[in-house]
């Protein structure tokens, strides 16, 4: 049976399916040696290879779909970075932090920068992870920010819930105290919209606050569980999974079924006689 080789592609976590359809226009990804275009089927045998490297036993393989919620530290990058000036080996990323798999790689979700913090979200299938990331813009967020604030009794509600910011007008919906002591406060903003951390920073600063921490707990459904330790991950249940596919109009990949030869058809057609359970006459 064909598939949609982009498809088939990204749903093993080779890229996202916006990436490999790039890469097709750019030439880097052959199926049985000829450039592929967006639109090409793979069947069962074709060679596959992308930037030369063969894929083909990638793509034979299945592996359910996997999501985790990782705890980002501040400064652990995504990726793994090559040496300073220095000659130090740099901190190690997240990708060398999570599980291996076999047959794809994990996609961020959310995506960070070196600096952000707190919860993200990685999952093996590009097909979701591109799904989802066109839906942050109406994807709830939630984050708590580590502010100075100029007395112990300053008043929160003072700061207001609308900033411009590149351009933008951003609205908040909830900011409210969320611990701290003194004029060392954490606050909790949450918003309608995600991917806005550096918005949160600014809207802080246009009352002259200054924040030294922002922090992301909560993406879409997801909370980050308190007893997450930083640079650990935890992997979603297989109904939590199901139901983010549901929640973005995806079905959930399934394994292949081998299709069944002639001969395993008519053995299964072929019913056995019941057995004679008449008693036999003794011999004299």
């Amino acid at each position: 049976m064909s598939e949609r080789l982009h498809k088939l592609l990204a749903q093993h976590g080779l890229g996202s399916r916006r990436e490999i359809e790039k890469w097709m226009l750019e030439g880097r990804v052959k199926l049985n040696n000829q450039p592929a275009q967006p639109g090409d089927r793979y069947n069962p045998g074709d060679r596959v290879s992308i930037d030369g490297k063969d894929v083909s036993a990638r793509l034979q393989v299945f592996a359910a779909p996997k999501v985790i919620l990782y705890h980002k530290p501040q400064g652990q990058p995504i990726t793994p970075t090559a040496e300073d000036e220095s000659g130090e080996v740099a901190a190690k990323s997240v990708m060398e932090s999570l599980p291996s798999l076999r047959g794809s790689r994990w996609l961020v979700v959310n995506t960070m920068q070196a600096g952000d913090s707190g919860l993200l979200l990685l999952t093996s299938d590009g097909r979701l992870a591109d799904a989802l990331r066109r839906r942050a813009e109406t994807t709830p967020s939630a984050y708590v920010a580590r502010v100075l604030v100029p007395t112990p009794d300053y008043d929160v509600e003072s700061i207001p819930r609308v900033v411009q910011y590149d351009n933008e007008t951003i609205e908040f919906e909830k900011i409210e105290p969320a611990g701290g002591e003194g004029t060392n406060r954490w606050f909790r903003v949450e918003s309608h919209r995600a991917h806005r951390r550096a918005a949160v920073r600014a809207l802080f600063d246009s009352r002259g606050l200054k924040v030294s921490r922002v922090i992301q707990v909560k993406f879409g459904d997801f909370e980050l569980p308190r007893d997450l330790p930083r640079g650990k991950h935890r992997e979603l249940s297989e109904d939590d999974v199901a139901e983010l596919y549901a929640s973005v109009e995806l079905a959930m990949p399934a394994p292949p079924q081998k299709p069944k030869t002639e001969a395993g058809r008519q053995q299964q057609t072929r019913r056995r006689p019941p057995p004679d359970r008449r008693k036999k006459p003794k011999r004299r």
